[in-house]
């Protein structure tokens, strides 16, 4: 039983109807193969009695949001010098098809102007939970006033597997897709939503569809990805241990943590570290990638730890601490040390009564700093923070406005922007850090989501 107090809105105004109670994700959970076309879930239990969730966070349910988004629409232009001594450029239009492909310009004439290769389009995928999709989306369509169909350049249905997509890891060559099959902790907060056991599936994002499922145990949650796009780590919620996950093989490992609730990972940016938080006494492990099963334990760390994402450039890791009232904890963060993985250590320790709900961390490489979402009072607010010494300071928040819960998914952008996924109001919040502006967008969804959002590389 997880030891933080319920959220003060449930989610039971969220409708449900759509998703497959029980203990199956779906067609046969394997440790490899295509999954059976299609067939159903089995029904098993019904939905997992709901326990202590965590304090102070407004339920994830709410009103459907107003759709707006900061981004540039349409095509861009570019321009090269052309060939044999001509300093003539031409431009050429990136044309966007439905797929997402960039159209072809046009060729240049020998002796004259060159000509521009294609704009690729910057792409991300939500997890849209409960509707049972995936979304891929043009970030660059993503504008004020407009809504998911706007920027939508494919989507992948997920309907056979139950609850719904929780979190997403992307292979860093940008071919395959890593999901969790989970409720993760929000079953636990409203037993409206269906629990079960999960899984893995693996999805192909060029063609959009579906090559492999995997068990890998209870109620998988984070995922990071290694950098050459062989190896997932996956947080499981409601097992005492993490997975070492062969992509390719669809195989996997147990790495044992010493407690359960295991959540949420993060990546230092050479690579090479891991960071892993669980338990609800605010604790975390830390691993060499190229050896997992080497891990070493941070101790005594107060608070329920939850998301966790490196300072740019740096072995420090910084990790948000929920309250947990029945312990007496309350909550904060933490900034740990990790350049021995095997003796991570707490550099920065800080606990704040009445505490905002905080829960995912994301870092903002173009801005040298992480962002986290906060929640109080129904007003969502994103915090910024960057590294001073071997302390994080507070350099700057941004108001997304009214909203029911926190943002349970968040990335960043190559250009410092940050997107974050609110799945009780349903839309995904495009955020400029640097003006300290944000715009929602509609996700066009009645059922809770989406809940992840991730760049494609």
């Amino acid at each position: 039983m997880r030891l933080t107090a319920l959220f003060v809105v449930c989610l039971c105004s969220i409708s449900c109807s759509d998703s497959k109670e029980g203990g199956s994700l779906g067609p046969s959970m394997t440790t490899g193969g295509t999954p059976a076309a299609g067939t159903t879930p089995a029904g098993g239990a019904g939905a997992a009695a709901p326990i202590a969730g965590r304090t102070g966070t407004a339920g994830l349910s709410g009103g459907s949001a107003g759709a707006s988004a900061a981004g540039r629409a349409g095509s861009e232009s570019g321009a090269t010098a052309g060939s044999s001594g001509s300093a003539a450029g031409a431009t050429a239009i990136a044309g966007v098809s439905g797929e997402g492909s960039a159209g072809q310009p046009a060729a240049g004439t020998e002796g004259g102007a060159g000509t521009a290769a294609p704009v690729k389009p910057r792409l991300a995928v939500t997890a849209d939970f409960l509707a049972k999709r995936l979304s891929i989306v043009d970030i660059d369509k993503l504008k004020e006033g407009g809504k998911r169909a706007d920027a939508l350049v494919g989507e992948v249905d997920l309907a056979m597997y139950a609850p719904g997509p929780l979190a997403v890891g992307v292979t860093p060559d940008g071919k395959t897709a890593v999901v969790s099959i989970s409720s993760g902790w929000l079953s636990d907060i409203d037993s409206s939503i269906p629990s079960g056991s999960g899984g893995l599936v693996f999805v192909d994002l060029e063609k959009r569809t579906v090559i492999g499922q995997l068990d890998t145990g209870e109620r998988p949650m984070g995922i990071i990805i290694s950098p050459d796009s062989k190896r997932a780590f996956v947080g499981h919620y409601s097992e005492n241990y993490f997975a070492v996950v062969d992509i390719e093989k669809r195989t996997f490992e147990r790495v044992q943590t010493g407690g359960s609730f295991n959540e949420e990972l993060a990546l230092d940016d050479t690579g090479t570290i891991g960071v892993l938080t669980y338990g609800p006494q605010g604790n975390a492990v830390s691993f060499p990638i190229a050896t997992p099963t080497m891990v070493g334990r941070t101790s005594g760390l107060s608070g329920d730890a939850g998301g966790v994402a490196f300072f740019p450039g740096t072995k420090f890791a910084f990790v948000i601490q929920a309250p947990t009232v029945l312990t007496g904890n309350v909550g904060g963060y933490n900034v740990l040390d990790v350049s021995n993985p095997l003796l991570p250590m707490s550099t920065h320790n800080v606990r704040v009564n009445a505490s905002p709900v905080q829960y995912p961390v994301t870092t903002n490489v173009a801005r040298k700093s992480i962002v986290f979402p906060s929640s109080q009072d129904e007003m969502l607010t994103l915090v910024e923070m960057r590294l001073e010494g071997t302390m994080a300071k507070e350099v700057k928040k941004v108001s997304l406005g009214p909203a029911p819960s926190i943002a349970y998914g968040l990335t960043s952008t190559p250009d410092g922007k940050v997107l974050a996924a609110q799945a009780g109001a349903h839309f995904l919040a495009v955020v400029d850090m640097e003006a300290g502006k944000s715009f929602n967008v509609a996700w066009e969804q009645a059922e809770l989501g989406p809940v992840d959002v991730r760049m494609i590389p």
